[in-house]
């Protein structure tokens, strides 16, 4: 095979900025490029169908375009570490490449995978920051350590620092892959894997609902599709966008960025010349803010102590939430879609079937299931979006979670977001529940958004009965809401 060189694909599923193949493909004669299933998150409960299946489909077209490119995709399936131990010594790796992450459990494994590279097998080992604009320890360091809490403070930081690096472009060529790669160690599929390959695990390929098409081709024509629509660019305000919007956003990014087929220093760079020669909005609610966020979430997720949990986090205000068996059935009738809050319900269907919802629908089903109606922990919200979403991200779910249950970051906790009000400014007819609650597609414009109130003839004509054939109101939101202010006032003040 000559000099062989793995790079580790991770959440850089792309090839133009992707600086670790780069290096891998300089150092070689024998490239493998290698994506791990990492057994402990095949679990349907834990990564839901439409999640595991655009990731497959990532992968699918990650390994086309390696193809034209001379080379191909190798998925292997199990424990990283154990998998990468046995594929160097098996075949006698040199060179070992792969994209630095930030959540905990992968900052962990990027340092035993270093360690036993380095020191076990002397692997010459080349780590990148690739699926943020900046390097997070570089804008720590920025901050005498310290992540900053605030915009504010995260744009002076910024101002500071040098520039994101510019995006590479991809590889025109790469070097070969082994053709007859079969290792006697580690399980490694003979084509890219498909959901049916996974069903062992519990995932049923005709469940899969979502809409997105993936892959860094796909990723790079919506992003040229959207920075086109010059107007909506410049002029983009975050609060100032539809969450109940019927038609799919042809350019909607989040999953493509999360996933890694665009390069979020590309879009950066792309955008940054769309709106250099004109008036535009600023950060933090235009379309750089909005890059800037995500950075922001991204540093306080790295250096965060227990940033995914309420104890021991030393950012997050300890609040009495109803948690476990307590818990639970509010939080699975909320899954389902089956609060009886027709709003709350509509965005929860779509997050089901789509993958994917409005910010601001999260906003709305978020502030429902913790401070404003049901007072569950924003901890469970936070694993249902972490198994539905495509656009799911660690560092910015989480980040989310805690700005809207006001555990941290925002303290505004009389702001609410009216399940019976919210949706009607963008939608007064409620065709957006209409779509998403088809059941109460036949009810008066009146009565759309609190359906129980309608009287029972109205109900029969619609031919949905509440409390028969669709569920009354969890709670009472006029009297609930009015109580969690109560306990998030004792909160803050204990």
């Amino acid at each position: 095979m000559g000099e062989v060189a793995i790079h580790w694909f991770r959440k850089g599923l792309r090839l133009h900025d992707n600086a670790g193949l780069l290096k891998a493909a300089k150092s070689c004669s024998t490239l493998i490029p290698l994506y791990i299933l990492d057994t402990e998150y095949l679990d349907p409960k834990k990564v839901g169908v439409n999640r595991m299946g655009f990731l497959l489909d990532s992968l699918k077209c990650l390994d086309e375009d390696l193809r034209e490119k001379g080379s191909c995709l190798f998925v292997a399936k199990g424990k990283p570490l154990e998998i990468m131990d046995s594929l160097i010594k098996e075949f006698n790796v040199k060179t070992l490449t792969f994209e630095r992450d930030t959540e905990p459990y992968n900052k962990a494994l990027d340092e035993e995978m270093t360690k036993m590279a380095e020191t076990k097998h002397q692997v010459e080992v080349h780590s990148f920051w690739g699926h943020t604009l900046f390097d997070p320890e570089y804008l720590l360091e920025l901050n005498n350590g310290k992540a900053p809490l605030t915009m504010t403070s995260f744009l002076n930081i910024a101002s500071e620092a040098c520039n994101p690096s510019k995006p590479a472009d991809a590889p025109i060529s790469l070097p070969a892959s082994p053709i007859d790669f079969k290792s006697k160690q580690v399980d490694v599929f003979s084509k890219i894997p498909t959901l049916s390959d996974l069903a062992e695990y519990g995932y049923v390929p005709e469940e899969k609902t979502t809409w997105f098409v993936a892959g860094e081709k796909e990723a790079i024509k919506r992003m040229e599709d959207f920075l086109v629509q010059k107007k909506r660019v410049t002029t983009f305000e975050k609060p100032k966008t539809d969450p109940t919007s019927l038609v799919p956003d042809s350019t909607a990014l989040s999953p493509y960025i999360s996933m890694g087929s665009l390069s979020v220093r590309l879009f950066y760079a792309k955008l940054k010349e769309v709106i250099a020669s004109t008036a535009h909005t600023e950060p933090p609610v235009s379309l750089e803010g909005q890059l800037y966020w995500r950075e922001l979430a991204y540093l306080i997720g790295f250096s965060t102590p227990n940033f995914n949990q309420m104890l021991g986090n030393p950012i997050c205000m300890q609040i009495p939430w109803l948690e476990g068996e307590a818990a639970k059935p509010l939080v699975d009738n909320w899954e389902k879609g089956q609060t009886g809050y027709p709003a709350v319900d509509a965005a929860m269907n779509q997050l089901k079937t789509d993958g994917w919802m409005h910010h601001l629908a999260r906003h709305l089903v978020a502030c429902f299931l913790t401070r404003g109606d049901l007072w569950v922990t924003w901890e469970m919200g936070r694993d249902v979006f972490e198994k539905y979403l495509v656009d799911a991200d660690w560092s910015i779910n989480n980040f989310s979670w805690h700005w809207l249950s006001c555990s941290a970051f925002f303290h505004e906790y009389e702001t609410e977001y009216g399940p019976t009000t919210f949706f009607e400014k963008t939608d007064p007819t409620g065709q957006y529940i209409r779509k998403h609650v088809p059941i109460l597609k036949e009810y008066p414009d009146k009565y759309i958004y609190e359906p129980w109130t309608a009287p029972r003839d109205v109900q029969e004509a619609a031919g949905c009965v509440i409390g028969k054939d669709y569920p009354e109101p969890m709670v009472d939101h006029k009297v609930v809401h009015k109580d969690n202010m109560g306990k998030m006032k004792k909160a803050y003040e204990g």
